[in-house]
């Protein structure tokens, strides 16, 4: 029977035994799209119409999950590789900001003015206004600003509550690291248990019960924690697989898929492809097309009236969404993340700032 044992995953180096020795970079390129997919469905059908066990927001819900269980994996892989909490704040700073600051611009400064409502003058008088400002971080209610207003739809980039989801978890390894109690065998299981408890207390509240998603994230992190305990077996990867689909149209649908998703990931993650393997040796756009479709659908479903069939949206959308994240990536992302080895002399140069002076004595 074949089984695997969960390896490390190396920091940086695309040779044996590098980056590009497991799935990841194509993982997060599925998952990216299926979000995308659903989103398309979502925001052309509007979410008032769409049943709680709808199919298509069955399979997004999934494909966000897989995006945090491999996040949660991988950013305990960057704790255990990195000598010093600053450096790993520094990492995850460089990882999420340099992308996400354009597309809030592009969302603010482009396509909100090309489609807003209000007159010009108005819309950026209240874009830095007070109430205008309060609603930019989650970009939910697109009705300050006169965006989306007549889509069924009417947030402005629904995607982006993950990120501060994502950058507290982070913080949470960070803590757990700081304090020695990442590897102590009960602190990360009580956490998770904790989580369990307060997602089972708001389970029937649709909105509150996203923390659950947090669940895939620590999960995540637990898999490559206890990653010498674990074996990769396709028995037990069928029994998950095979619990996750017939649980899919009924109320446990999420409660079997905190159970089956991270186990499947890691194992999906670590099946010896070639060719999945090396899928990231052109760059890593899941980051910007997981950014950008939304506001971009959203665009599209406006100037268009709704009337775009939703193959249609998902395609453009798509292909607008793949053109701004290869440019984030080359343009930005990657620059970015080739300075996450600096050093402070190193940073202090970069700035133009004068060499720290040698301590007195040395």
């Amino acid at each position: 029977m074949d089984q695997r044992q969960v390896e490390p995953v190396p920091q940086g180096g695309g040779g044996p035994g590098g980056r590009f020795s497991n799935n990841f970079d194509f993982m997060r390129f599925a998952a990216a799209t299926l979000v995308v997919a659903a989103h398309a469905y979502a925001l052309h059908t509007g979410y008032s119409q769409i049943g709680l066990h709808d199919p298509v927001m069955l399979a997004g819900r999934a494909a966000l999950a897989v995006l945090l269980a491999t996040s949660g994996y991988l950013i305990a892989a960057s704790w255990e590789s990195t000598a010093s909490p600053l450096r790993f704040a520094w990492k995850r700073f460089l990882r999420v900001v340099p992308g996400l600051i354009p597309v809030i611009l592009v969302t603010l400064f482009i396509l909100g003015p090309l489609v807003t409502s209000l007159p010009q003058d108005d819309y950026f008088a209240t874009l830095l206004s007070p109430e205008g400002f309060a609603a930019v971080p989650f970009f939910e209610n697109g009705g300050v600003l006169g965006l989306f207003q007549d889509n069924p739809v009417t947030y402005v980039n629904g995607s982006l509550w993950t990120i501060p989801l994502e950058a507290a978890l982070y913080g949470v390894v960070a803590a757990l690291g700081v304090a020695g109690l990442l590897h102590r065998r009960g602190a990360l299981p009580a956490l998770i248990a904790l989580n369990v408890l307060v997602w089972f207390c708001w389970f029937d509240d649709v909105r509150m019960a996203k923390v659950r998603f947090s669940l895939y994230f620590l999960l995540g992190a637990l898999l490559y924690l206890r990653r010498e305990r674990v074996t990769l077996r396709p028995a037990i990867a069928g029994g998950l697989l095979i619990l996750l689909v017939a649980s899919a149209m009924t109320p446990l649908a999420a409660i079997a898929g905190v159970v089956a998703i991270p186990y499947l990931t890691i194992y999906a993650a670590h099946i010896p492809l070639p060719l999945l393997n090396t899928f990231g040796r052109h760059g890593d756009f899941s980051y910007g097309i997981y950014l950008y479709h939304y506001p971009l659908q959203q665009t599209i479903i406006q100037v268009t009236a709704n009337t775009v069939a939703i193959p249609a949206l998902f395609g453009l959308s798509f292909a607008a969404a793949f053109a701004c994240a290869y440019l984030s990536w080359h343009a930005i992302e990657r620059r970015a993340l080739a300075a996450k080895n600096l050093g402070v002399s190193d940073l202090r140069r970069a700035l133009g700032l004068s060499p720290r002076p040698e301590p007195f004595g040395r």
